[in-house]
């Protein structure tokens, strides 16, 4: 490997092997180098929240983070913080192949493809099959609507305008009925009256 590219993939004494990797390191030396100027002459428990914290957000994932968590885990038992106490450095990389995969941390269920397909495919049929239904029992309420005989909010001026035009139909037909027999006991009335008149 040439000089050139040797010191242009070298950060604090590692040598990586791609730009983005060096990139990371520089970005991990800054956070180091921050981290540092915060906890200088700080109590122990100030650096020990700092090491978990560390650890809890992922901070470091390169030699460096690595090497400084290290020399934070040393001070701190200088410091008379017990081994116990000292949470140990994830390292999220498997350095045998052979056990990568059992290994490696996972940061999602993957769900292969075809299991996706046929779950997005029967989701899609539940939710037609639902709408069909659904517009089924809606034709269903406007079919009973149309066709009920009692008034609903929407037909209710139209039953009752029939109801009363009915009552008026049945008053008329009663009235004629009893005109005509007011009329035909008249008309026997005064033939009854006629009778007597001759007597």
């Amino acid at each position: 490997m040439d000089d050139s590219i040797k010191s242009e993939l070298s950060v604090n004494g590692f040598l990586f092997g791609s730009m983005d990797d060096v990139e990371l390191a520089d970005q991990e030396l800054s956070t180091v180098k921050y981290i540092e100027s915060r906890i200088q002459n700080r109590n122990a428990d100030t650096i020990l929240s700092v090491y978990q914290g560390a650890i809890d957000r992922k901070m470091f994932r390169t030699p460096i983070g690595y090497a400084y968590m290290h020399e934070l885990q040393k001070r701190l038992v200088n410091l008379g913080v017990n081994k116990d106490d000292i949470s140990g450095i994830p390292l999220y990389q498997v350095y045998n192949n052979k056990l990568e995969e059992e290994l490696k941390p996972r940061r999602s269920i993957t769900v292969p493809v075809h299991k996706k397909r046929n779950a997005v495919v029967q989701m899609n049929r539940t939710l037609i099959t639902v709408n069909i239904i659904l517009i089924l029992l809606l034709i269903a309420l406007f079919v009973i609507n149309i066709k009920g005989s009692t008034p609903t909010v929407l037909n209710y001026r139209y039953a009752l305008e029939n109801e009363y035009a009915s009552w008026e139909q049945e008053l008329k037909d009663r009235e004629s009925a009893v005109r005509e027999k007011e009329r035909i006991l008249n008309i026997q009335a005064d033939e009854a009256l006629t009778d007597q008149g001759d007597q």
